[in-house]
Order: C-alpha cells, then sequence, then structure tokens
C-alpha cells in the first residue's frame, strides 16, 4: 500500500482560503467514488492558526501505477484547479506500508 500525503499552504483572504479548503476536502473525499484505483482519501483542515499549512491530504493506492493514475485522472486534475491559483507551497511523501 502507498501512502500519499501532501500538505498545502495557500494564500489568499481568510475567508476565501477557508472556502476553498471546503471545496477542495469536499471534492477529494468524493474522489473515491469516481477513481478506482484510490483507496481512501481525506483531508484535514489545519485548525491552529499557529501553523503555516493549510491543510493535509491523505490517501492510499494499492501501487506506483495506480498513484500516477491517480494523480493524471481527470476528476483529480479538476479538483485541484479548485485550489491551484491559491497554492504558496506543497510538500508531499509517498511511503510504503
Amino acid at each position: 500500500m502507498i501512502n500519499h500525503i501532501v500538505m498545502f499552504r495557500l494564500e489568499g483572504e481568510g475567508p476565501e482560503v477557508a472556502q476553498a479548503a471546503l471545496r477542495f476536502k469536499d471534492a477529494i473525499e468524493a474522489l473515491v467514488f469516481q477513481i478506482p484505483q484510490l483507496v481512501e482519501a481525506s483531508v484535514g483542515i489545519n485548525a491552529n492558526p499557529a501553523e503555516k499549512w493549510t491543510m493535509v491530504l491523505q490517501s492510499k493506492v494499492e501501487s506506483w501505477d495506480d498513484l500516477a493514475a491517480y494523480a493524471g485522472h481527470p476528476a483529480h486534475l479538476a479538483t485541484v484547479a479548485l485550489i491551484k491559483p491559491m497554492i504558496a507551497e506543497r510538500a508531499a511523501v509517498d511511503f510504503l506500508s
């Protein structure tokens, strides 16, 4: 199993960032019903204003090929487009479990 973890720091006005984060969360979590390779997906929105990251995505796939299929899937690309103009920083880690 491959665990795909991505942290995002979004820039913008407070309410705008919060709304974008919620739209992204809803859209990512719905992808498990649209992308067969995606085993699970969840987004946590940061509640601690002292931290710099806006949210974290946790997803799981079975293989590297599945990760590539998920990353390039049109539904995933449309979901990323929801926040792409606001992304100031992105960090990712993929690990095996």
